[in-house]
């Protein structure tokens, strides 16, 4: 038998004595479509606003004051809209980290870190260490960015310019040539058929030109997509360096709080977005549990650096884990950030000489019909 739900009488809009009716639709239509969704943070808003807390808690100002003036500070939009919601909770005698880990909008090694300040007494320290750290990964991220800003802006413009030629200049060409009765050149002929496709399956090919970006955006999303594009990018020695470099990175901070190793390679795998990193780490963090010792596990994973593996053998041995990736951090962090300048370099002249190569080939496709005509005329 089905069970039928009750429900107030206020929610139906029914009057009961003494009260007023109340619509049942009281909430915001546009909450339906947010319903279950939160942004996360972005690293430099996390940056932001885990220093100015910092330097609020070593100035003696208690956690509830602190989150009051930082939210008149923020800008209007991102964080500040989720502070009100937890910094209630805190008001009411919830812990800093369980409140910023209900909002679902900061990153489990962000809450995991917080939560250890909260532990050790060292909340202001946590925050400032945390504060280098995400405007770190903010910087890395924006140096990445811009240096594929250019590429990107080209390639759209040197496909549109070959787009036009083939779409309006060159089907010219056709008709000039069956009148005179003269053979096209090869590649001329070659690019005239590809214009002619084009103009036969317009809708075809417009449909399929705005439906790819969502195609590739839904394979990504996908589990074997993630796993696809995680294994094609550890092929690429940049995303290998940067891997090094963020697990070094977040091992320093981590194991700097006082944090055994075993303990922080689950926080670890949230700094991690590939799949098949976040995969190994757990997978090194059960055999450790097991026995194995850490610098043993790492030299099993393939696109773990050997001096990484060296670096972390000593610190094992000698007891100074924190201190050896500390100097990691630092070595993997120049090298990472010198191929982002390096590879920003040489992306102009790469994208010049594919441009060109392009536009030489429309040129000659132009060209040659003329020259063509001039011999036959």
């Amino acid at each position: 038998m089905p069970i039928t739900p009750h429900y107030p009488k206020q929610q139906l809009g029914v009057s009961l004595p003494g009260s007023k009716p109340v619509s049942i639709w009281h909430r915001d239509i546009g909450s339906l479509f947010k319903a279950g969704y939160t942004p996360k943070v972005p690293f430099k808003e996390l940056s932001v606003f885990s220093r100015k807390v910092s330097f609020l808690l070593g100035a003696g100002v208690p956690i509830k004051t602190a989150l009051a003036i930082v939210t008149e500070q923020l800008p209007v939009r991102g964080l500040r809209r989720l502070l009100p919601s937890f910094a209630s909770k805190v008001e009411q005698g919830e812990s800093f980290s369980k409140a910023i880990r209900g909002t679902g909008a900061f990153p489990a090694f962000f809450c995991g870190f917080v939560a250890i300040g909260e532990a050790t007494a060292t909340l202001p320290q946590v925050l400032e260490q945390l504060a280098d750290f995400y405007d770190d990964r903010a910087q890395t991220r924006d140096e990445l960015t811009a240096a594929l800003v250019y590429p990107v802006i080209v390639s759209i413009m040197m496909l549109g310019v070959i787009l036009i030629a083939i779409t309006f200049v060159l089907p010219g060409y056709s008709r000039i040539f069956a009148a005179t009765d003269t053979p096209l050149p090869a590649l001329t002929h070659g690019l005239i058929q590809l214009s002619e496709f084009f103009a036969a399956n317009v809708i075809l090919v417009s449909i399929s030109f705005f439906a790819m970006p969502f195609v590739i955006i839904a394979f990504a999303r996908s589990k074997r997509g993630r796993e696809i594009i995680a294994a094609l990018e550890l092929r690429i020695p940049l995303a290998r360096l940067g891997v090094n470099f963020r697990l070094t990175q977040a091992l320093h901070l981590l194991l700097s709080a006082g944090l055994p190793v075993s303990q922080a390679l689950p926080l670890v795998e949230d700094v991690m977005h590939n799949t098949c990193v976040r995969r190994d780490i757990s997978k090194i963090s059960a055999q450790m549990g097991a026995g194995k010792p850490f610098w043993e596990n790492l030299n099993e994973v393939k696109y773990i650096d050997p001096l990484l593996v060296g670096m972390a053998r000593v610190g094992e041995e000698t007891g100074s884990m924190p201190q050896t990736m500390e100097k990691s951090q630092k070595y993997y962090s120049r090298e990472y950030k010198q191929s982002i300048r390096r590879i920003n370099k040489l992306v102009e002249p790469v994208i010049t000489l594919v441009l060109g190569i392009g536009l030489g080939i429309i040129m000659l496709a132009v060209i040659l019909p003329t020259f063509e005509l001039a011999t036959v005329m």
